[in-house]
């Protein structure tokens, strides 16, 4: 399947690429810090990477980590269209789509499915983009991707349906680093001598901007590990260099993963990168809203076989696109609905606040079951991954570990939350992800559930300093 042939050119480069951002740097560390992060301009747009070559042979365990609630056949127009309104309702603007060009006939079907799904994105107000495969099986020289060049942009980007921002068709590329900028130079004077599409760059080597409008990392998840907040700030710092350097304006694309596992890819290096339960995905947005980027982009939609899909699976259902549409909403300065809030505002009463204690109120009194593993109104839930169970009527979320602090959120009785870490005690609990973030919850008003295992192995924080003890009393926090 074409999804080998890049993901073994992704493993090969995959930790050669770590140590590049790591030498990128220390090198760049006197000037980097200095700068200040990209400024931002024009429309806040939410992208996911979008791919098009899976079909009926494509879903099975030993290929996938996973497998889409309705297995599908890229070429089926109803799962385009299905994806879109998924995409659609969770705040995301484009799909960019892996492209190996306009040859092959049957042997290529990114060039069919994508005039196929232009088509479908038209019907749905939707904008779709190219992702240009620089080592495509179909590019055999600079004077093929000029041709490639020419095709995307006189074909596709002429569709209604075509991303564009400020009247400019958007293309990424993908390894572009097969030619150098000399030769970047060329290509682009043979295709857009005037800079009327705007062309995004990949990977660590900053010198391509020299040619292209923007940059963006495809991954942030690497093994060894980096620090996603510490790699998000420094690429948008040397973005910003680039404007000062190059002139003109660069975009900054952030990007931002739910996780990774292409442990059935067969690649000799493979690895996973737990999601826990939505906080490694939580902790990429906040590195990448913080950073300050034009755009967001999502790797992926549904990159099946390295693990990185949000498209609704039979492992998560359609949280991560819950998830998302939180996220998009706050970098794009919207109110997001807080995630288990049951139509109760904060001033709703708490159970205890009259005199009363948990025990006046049944397990499960929200009224309805929950997909945990629990049967609906009884039972204690039994989730597979580490947990809190919510058995107040309405419980504060806290932006710290005390009564004190900023409260950020309620969860209805009967919710259950995955726990990413705990106080020594037990007395709060850090659970994901309500409205989009990390919250504190009271240990008294929930019951730890999940592996005991797992439970066991939850990171120890610290008590703040600052922090003020807890307040006497059977009052929910």
């Amino acid at each position: 399947m074409r999804t080998n042939v890049r993901a073994h050119r992704r493993s090969r480069t995959a930790a050669l690429v770590a140590l590049l951002v790591a030498a990128v740097g220390l090198v760049a560390l006197g000037t980097a810090v200095a700068a200040q992060p990209a400024a931002a301009q024009g429309e806040r747009l939410v992208l996911a990477f979008y791919y098009t070559w899976f079909d009926e042979h494509t879903w099975s365990p030993a290929k996938v980590p996973d497998l889409p609630l309705e297995p599908y056949a890229s070429r089926d127009r109803r799962a385009m269209d299905r994806h879109i309104a998924q995409a659609q309702t969770a705040g995301i603007d484009a799909f960019v789509v892996s492209w190996y060009g306009p040859w092959g006939g049957v042997n290529n079907q990114t060039e069919s499915n994508f005039a196929a799904l232009l088509d479908v994105a038209a019907a749905r107000g939707f904008r779709v983009a190219l992702d240009v495969e620089a080592t495509s099986p179909f590019v055999g020289s600079s004077g093929a991707m000029v041709e490639m060049l020419r095709h995307a942009l006189h074909v596709h980007a002429a569709h209604p349906a075509y991303l564009r921002v400020g009247g400019r068709p958007v293309l990424f590329f993908w390894r572009q680093q097969r030619w150098n900028v000399d030769t970047w130079q060329w290509i682009r004077s043979q295709v857009d001598p005037d800079r009327r599409s705007i062309w995004i760059a990949e990977g660590v080597d900053m010198a391509y901007q020299a040619v292209f409008d923007g940059h963006h990392l495809y991954t942030v998840t690497w093994t060894p590990p980096t620090d996603v907040f510490y790699t998000a700030n420094k690429f948008s710092r040397l973005v910003q260099q680039a404007r000062e350097r190059y002139g003109g304006y660069r975009y900054w694309v952030a990007t931002v993963m739910p996780g990774y596992d292409d442990t059935r890819t067969g690649r000799p290096h493979a690895f996973a990168r737990p999601r826990e339960g939505g906080a490694y995905y939580a902790r990429t947005w906040e590195a990448a809203i913080a950073s300050n980027p034009d755009w967001i982009i999502v790797t992926s939609f549904n990159e099946w076989p390295e693990g990185t899909y949000i498209e609704p699976s039979r492992a998560y259902g359609d949280y991560y696109l819950q998830l998302t549409a939180q996220w998009s909403a706050r970098f794009k300065g919207l109110s997001s609905p807080l995630v288990g809030e049951a139509g109760r505002g904060p001033s709703s009463p708490l159970v205890g606040e009259a005199g009363r204690g948990p025990s006046s109120s049944p397990v499960g009194e929200a009224g309805r079951g929950l997909s945990t593993g629990r049967e609906a109104g009884r039972g204690t839930p039994t989730p597979d991954y580490p947990a809190v169970w919510v058995r107040a009527s309405v419980l504060n979320v806290r932006a710290a570990p005390s009564t004190d602090a900023l409260r950020i959120a309620q969860l209805p009785g009967g919710e259950v939350r995955r726990a990413v870490a705990r106080l020594e005690d037990g007395s709060w609990w850090l659970v994901c992800c309500v409205a989009g973030r990390y919250g504190w919850v009271s240990g008294r008003w929930v019951t730890p559930v999940g592996p005991a295992e797992q439970l066991a192995r939850l990171p120890i924080r610290p008590l703040p300093e600052t922090s003020v003890a807890r307040k006497p009393g059977p009052v929910p926090q």
